[in-house]
């Protein structure tokens, strides 16, 4: 048992144009937290000149965040939660959202529940 989930998506060959501003992104963001069921606290989004977006959505669960390169047919997404959910699913909203057809999902377990109640033992 863990504490956590952290997925992290490289997505490649996406529609440039989606990825250059902050409206489409924003609106992508939330479309995966709604769809995870995710609660969403607090936003910050930055526009960079002359394309590209930096966005993050701080959730009650942790976190999901993107940075494009728009120039490169590329972004970065990741989603961290303590609640669990399916990474795939996000996969196929990422390939529809940005028109990709290369992404690499890589998933993490964080914080071992066995580990984190060894570390609370009061040793003396």
């Amino acid at each position: 048992m863990f504490i956590g989930i952290h997925a992290t998506w490289d997505v490649y060959n996406c529609n440039a144009d989606k990825l250059s501003f902050v409206p489409y992104i924003k609106e992508s963001l939330h479309t995966i937290t709604a769809t995870l069921n995710l609660e969403e606290l607090n936003e910050a989004f930055k526009q960079f000149e002359p394309i590209g977006v930096t966005g993050f959505i701080l959730l009650a669960e942790s976190h999901i965040s993107i940075h494009t390169w728009p120039e490169h047919n590329y972004a970065a997404v990741d989603v961290f939660s303590c609640k669990e959910f399916d990474a795939n699913v996000v996969t196929g909203l990422l390939k529809k959202l940005f028109d990709s057809n290369k992404i690499e999902l890589n998933k993490l377990n964080r914080g071992s529940l066995d580990l984190v109640k060894l570390s609370n033992l009061d040793i003396r």
